[in-house]
């Protein structure tokens, strides 16, 4: 059987060479500067450069070339087929045996969240969920741990389409919510104290993928006497600890801060969320 280096085509192996030299730090090169990057002459760095913008693997711009969508739509073909369930499951038995309340896997769906896997309490009194059932995001401590680090879009869908109250302490206008929305991006969770069910209080951590985006939350939840204040700030490190871990899976990397400054302590994905107006302070 032939080894790698027997069948190594060397054409193949300069155009993927060329693919890695750019980076955040360097979207844009030049042929110039790939040639004394990759130490190839010019000649040669035009021509592939050339064919990998004919194929769709970088576009030319001002200052020479960036890499394409093209290979978006490869690398979501591979992310995609990491289940999330799958990767998940594990961390969410481990949480039901930490916290001993019950855990939903969560994803946002229009305006409202969607449960696509729970793990049961095994206290005789505990959060019975079915698998499919929706919820509205801005009600459950899932919606709004997603919401925190979506897109503006998502939270002006949700207030379109009304804050309906389901409980007493639901919230019930945007300025609430984003002042909810507002506390998650800080502390890196949201809670649900009987916003959804009276009795009933929750705390979820979003988990990001390999583009930094939000793409789903995992909550805890039980009565309101057993996870109380002090429970639900405990459980919530745990939580972080879970979405931290599931989020790397998934190949997202945080961005590393280079200095410290007063934005330094803020839990954030790598992207920043945009605002339209400051909220209320907590």
């Amino acid at each position: 059987m032939p080894s790698n280096k027997d069948v190594y085509v060397a054409a193949v192996g300069n155009a993927l060479q060329l693919l890695g030299a750019f980076s955040f730090e360097r979207p844009v090169l030049g042929v110039s500067e790939l040639a004394r990057t990759l130490g190839f002459p010019k000649s040669t760095v035009s021509r592939l450069a050339s064919t990998l913008a004919t194929e769709g693997f970088i576009k030319p711009v001002p200052g020479g070339y960036r890499l394409a969508l093209k290979l978006y739509e490869l690398g979501s073909l591979v992310v995609s087929g990491v289940e999330l369930r799958e990767v998940a499951h594990a961390r969410l038995v481990h949480l039901r045996n930490v916290t001993g309340e019950t855990v939903h896997l969560a994803v946002l769906d229009g305006t409202e969240v969607v449960y696509l896997d729970r793990i049961e309490s095994p206290n005789t009194l505990h959060v019975f969920t079915r698998l499919g059932k929706r919820m509205p995001a801005h009600s459950t401590s899932s919606g709004k741990a997603i919401l925190a680090f979506e897109a503006p879009a998502a939270l002006d869908a949700v207030v379109a389409g009304g804050l309906a109250p389901l409980t007493e302490r639901t919230l019930r206008t945007r300025e609430a919510l984003e002042r909810a929305l507002d506390a998650t991006r800080t502390n890196g969770w949201a809670a649900s104290v009987e916003e959804s069910e009276s009795g009933i209080n929750s705390v979820a951590a979003p988990i990001f993928d390999y583009a930094s985006k939000v793409v789903a939350a995992i909550s805890v939840a039980g009565p309101s006497d057993r996870m109380n204040a002090a429970a639900l700030a405990r459980t919530a490190q745990h939580l972080k600890e879970a979405t931290a871990e599931i989020s790397r899976e998934m190949g997202y990397r945080p961005v590393r801060r280079t200095a410290v400054s007063s934005e330094g302590s803020r839990f954030a994905p790598a992207h920043r969320v945009a605002r339209r107006s400051p909220a209320a302070s907590n």
